[in-house]
């Protein structure tokens, strides 16, 4: 099993994972965009591979600049290119090695154990199935245009970035080492649309080849896979799983009415 790590300046979290990983003899390929200070450069021998590249936003500050930005409409988004370009190089790095699969990760998803990964490698097997990833169903994303009109119906191809599976076959036949960066404001589309350019190349229906870890963002549920915790949400995880069932088996009038209410009540919350 490889992993492919897309990291900035979470120097923390992924020491924390290639240790865990290195103990389960995992190839691990890192790709760094520069963070600018010494004290937070990966140290190279932790893994099989390490490249930095150059950083895009300049710095941290920069980077939520950008982002609160874009929250108004404005800008291009940093996401889309960084980690488009970061994981073509990492996929394309790690596969010679001899795997089973690949593993994608941010620098701020922190893995403590494979058991979920095994899991879910183990479901692909039985199904038939070649890339595993997590969609946010019933949620609206910025369009190619920067509109926020893209809803996520139950049959998208995006999928979140900070953690897929990919079958080391199809990798070697191209999967992921060129993803062309197709949504300047949304990273989930360009890993998408990946996805589709080769099951049309290959004349694959996206359903049958396509594994849905989860249908929300930022799980709660998988075995050794622990996402940002700044990213989790606060809700309990038993009405968390229940209001995305409701998402996921309606269309985009009652999710937007859902998500209407959960910002208000967010709103409601950050002032107090």
């Amino acid at each position: 099993m490889g992993f492919v790590i897309s990291m900035y300046d979470e120097i923390d979290t992924v020491k924390s994972t290639l240790i865990n990983l290195k103990k389960s003899n995992c190839v691990t390929v890192v790709i760094q965009s520069d963070p600018g200070e010494k004290k937070i450069i990966l140290d190279s021998n932790l893994c099989d591979k390490y490249e930095m590249m150059s950083d895009l936003a300049g710095n941290r500050q920069n980077y939520e600049k950008i982002v609160e930005e874009k929250k108004e409409g404005k800008g291009e988004m940093i996401g889309p290119i960084a980690l488009t370009r970061n994981f073509n190089k990492g996929f394309s790095l790690i596969k010679d090695f001899e795997l089973d699969y690949v593993i994608a990760l941010t620098g701020d998803t922190k893995i403590s154990s494979l058991k979920g990964i095994l899991d879910i490698t183990k479901k692909m097997r039985v199904m038939g199935k070649k890339v595993a990833g997590t969609r946010t169903i019933g949620f609206t994303q910025y369009d190619e245009n920067g509109e926020y009109t893209r809803f996520q119906h139950r049959n998208i191809a995006d999928i979140m970035p900070q953690f897929f599976i990919a079958d080391i076959r199809d990798v070697r036949k191209g999967l992921f080492c060129n993803t062309k960066r197709t949504n300047k404001f949304t990273t989930e589309q360009c890993f998408g649309d990946e996805i589709l350019r080769y099951c049309k190349e290959n004349n694959i229906k996206f359903l049958d080849y396509f594994y849905r870890i989860c249908d929300f963002a930022y799980p709660r549920f998988l075995e050794g896979i622990e996402y940002n915790p700044e990213q989790l949400s606060k809700i309990p995880e038993v009405f968390e799983k229940f209001i995305n069932w409701i998402r996921y088996c309606n269309g985009k009038t009652v999710n937007d009415i859902i998500t209407y209410f959960f910002k208000r009540i967010e709103g409601s919350m950050n002032k107090k």
